[in-house]
């Protein structure tokens, strides 16, 4: 497995009630419209299909989705690709960063042989680093 840890990107928030919005992602695509018109864009065709499920389209890849798989109140999602390829877990950890400040960090963790991390582990990690970003942006 290869890991790949983004960038902590700090939400004005309670970790619970972060926690709490972040386990329903309906509420999530609500909260897109209400976004800037140039951080959609910067963000790309993101969608929640349901309340477990996120999906978006990689360049390179295609479509992917997302659900989640495990909660642990109230500091970490954890989300499954449901994809055929390639094992990929996204873990999203939140920490308390004061009485109403969270850092949320994504880190992904993929079943990636070895041949092609050097080409697939630089995208990886802009892609964790982004997780955390959009996560953080659509709670602020």
């Amino acid at each position: 497995m290869a890991k790949y840890s983004g960038k902590p990107f700090r939400v004005a928030l309670p970790a619970e009630q972060l926690f709490e919005r972040m386990t329903n992602l309906t509420e999530l695509q609500g909260r897109m419209a209400d976004l800037p018109e140039d951080l959609r864009a910067k963000m790309g065709t993101i969608n929640f299909p349901d309340s477990e499920t996120l999906a978006f389209t990689a360049p390179g890849v295609g479509e992917m989705k997302f659900r989640i798989v495990d909660r642990t109140a109230p500091r970490q999602v954890k989300f499954l690709a449901d994809t055929g390829m390639i094992p990929i877990n996204v873990i999203i950890d939140l920490t308390a960063a004061a009485e109403a400040e969270t850092d949320v960090a994504a880190t992904i963790d993929a079943e990636i042989p070895m041949m092609v991390r050097p080409l697939i582990g630089p995208k990886l990690q802009e892609a964790a680093d982004k997780f955390g970003e959009m996560f953080g942006q659509l709670n602020s």
